[in-house]
């Protein structure tokens, strides 16, 4: 007779805590100045009187910062008038703006503990779940 022999290999795993961390985080505040020009514009109306007598009705037209509109009407003799014009005028300024605003970022820190210390980190689980 032939003994047979077998070798079974059975493995087994641990979590072995090496080292532990805490971590906390902060919100820091800083004041700082905002100085910034701002741009605006703004249409100023002006209704100029025309009373002239044409033969087709104008186009709108523009001359620098001004759009001229004219405003007709029809005359009994068949012919066309111009009442008025509307001019709109633009007109652009620039103010600065200041003020002091708040600007928050966050810290983090980061403790190193030896395995087993006390005061264990919060929010730690099992690592094996």
């Amino acid at each position: 007779r032939i003994p047979i022999v077998e070798e079974q290999l059975n493995i087994r795993k641990e979590w072995v805590e090496t080292g532990r961390v805490r971590v906390s985080t902060g919100v820091e505040t800083e004041i700082v100045p905002v100085s910034e020009a701002l741009a605006s514009t703004a249409v100023r109306v002006e209704r100029v009187p025309v009373d002239r007598l044409i033969d087709a009705i104008p186009e709108i037209r523009t001359e620098g910062e001004r759009i001229i509109i004219p405003v007709t009407e029809e005359v009994l003799v068949k012919r066309i008038r111009i009442i008025e014009e509307v001019h709109l005028i633009t007109e652009r300024s620039t103010q600065v703006f200041e003020d002091q605003v708040a600007l928050r970022h966050q810290t983090v820190e980061v403790e190193r503990a030896s395995p087993g210390q006390a005061g264990d980190a919060q929010g730690a689980s099992d690592p094996g779940s």
